[in-house]
């Protein structure tokens, strides 16, 4: 699943939740569904950290290069 990029996580995440939401799901699959999701927003979450921070890398990096 992480070899998704970004986008397609956030489009099945949104899947799950548009289903989830419709009400129309037996329990054990809504279960199994909410796990899933749970499992793409940590993925997401770690994804958005890592671009986090090679966004203050760069930054950094500018700030060094013009204080030269």
């Amino acid at each position: 699943m992480e070899k998704q990029s970004f986008e397609q996580m956030m489009n099945e995440l949104e899947k799950l939740v548009s289903a989830l939401e419709s009400g129309d799901t037996e329990l054990e699959k809504a279960l199994a569904m909410y796990k899933k999701g749970i499992g793409i927003i940590e993925i997401l979450s770690g994804k958005l950290d890592k671009a986090r921070k090679q966004i203050e890398t760069v930054g950094a990096n500018r700030e060094v290069a013009e204080s030269e």
